[in-house]
């Protein structure tokens, strides 16, 4: 996501200044843990457009985040697990300083990578400083059978190999989505899709927080908060969670469709793009029948119903009358 917002003046704009204002570096599990402890002493609405997870799911996402725990959603499509966990954001600092060229966006205090390091110590307390929106800290990758190692966690890159550097030099290394996700949020959607050797690679990631490339390890002390869903079908359909990395999530939480009549009312109304009114009685009727269809027999329940079903049937009927008043003038 490009990042249009400018970062309000009077910010620091050196390491100097950034210590002088009290700008230390804290980890985004720490970040997002200070943030929701303030926004729910104050009362504020955290996760808006979320319907019928009040009193189920968020109290046990919120437990999670303020334990500091990586999360996996586990539910069937179409139960908001990616919007819920695109609302993290809002739960970062807005805006946080990088140092400047940065490829993971480090602390300007807290440097991690060989070329960081050194520019620090050169530059001391005149090493500038620049501003992320926190909109720009969250990654999302939809994993497909496909996805490789240099994807996730990175590779050697041929071109810096080239330039005269030697093979075991750290600097030869083109970082992966989750190393530049550094300071952020990295989301895996559907995660049992990527192939069991690459669920593998995240494992040192998770728990001792460095990555391994091409049989050297990187000891470097990356500072991600980790965030995936995945469908109960996929165990045995397509893949699985392999058991090592799944015990590494610090929680695992149930998503369901809404409970309530009422609830499935409100998420027809709130998402679907309707040409024409439609009227509550007629999404009652639609919410009803995607009730039914979800406590049917005839009906696979292992891949479930979404709630795609009832907004896609709310924007047809009311195409519906759209096309017929088209047709009668």
């Amino acid at each position: 996501m490009t990042n249009l917002q400018t970062p309000p003046t009077g910010l620091p704009r050196t390491a100097g200044e950034l210590r002088a204002g009290g700008y230390l570096p804290c980890s985004v599990k720490a970040e997002v843990r200070r943030n929701l402890l303030s926004a729910l002493r104050s009362g504020d609405r955290l996760w808006p457009g979320i319907v019928g997870f009040d009193r189920t799911v968020l109290p046990q996402l919120e437990r999670a985040l303020i334990a500091g725990h990586d999360v996996v959603l586990l539910g069937e499509r179409g139960q908001g697990k990616t919007r819920l966990l695109r609302g993290l954001t809002e739960l970062l600092d807005e805006w946080t300083p990088v140092l400047p060229g940065s490829e993971l966006d480090e602390h300007p205090l807290e440097p991690i990578t060989p070329a960081s390091i050194r520019r620090a110590a050169e530059q001391g307390d005149e090493l500038p400083v620049e501003w992320r929106h926190r909109s720009e800290r969250y990654v999302e990758k939809l994993a497909t059978p496909d996805t490789a190692v240099g994807d996730l966690v990175g590779d050697v890159d041929p071109v810096k190999v080239a330039e005269g550097r030697s093979l075991g030099d750290p600097e030869t290394i083109h970082f992966g989505l989750v190393p530049r996700a550094h300071r952020g949020i990295v989301t895996i959607n559907e995660l049992p899709d990527l192939a069991e050797r690459i669920q593998v690679a995240l494992l040192n990631v998770m728990e001792e927080r460095d990555i391994q490339i091409r049989g050297y390890s990187l000891r470097l002390p990356l500072d991600v908060l980790l965030v995936a869903t995945a469908n109960p079908e996929d165990y045995t359909n397509r893949g699985r969670i392999i058991t090592p990395l799944k015990d590494r999530f610090g929680a695992e939480i149930r998503t369901h469709y809404p409970l309530e009549l009422e609830g499935e009312i409100s998420l027809i109304r709130q998402e679907a793009l309707l040409e024409a009114e439609v009227g509550d009685h007629l999404l009652e009727v639609l919410a009803r029948f995607v009730g039914h269809l979800r406590e049917s027999s005839a009906v696979d329940q292992r891949s479930g119903v979404s709630a795609r079903f009832a907004i896609a049937a709310a924007e047809t009927v009311s195409a519906a009358a759209v096309h017929r008043a088209a047709l009668t003038g």
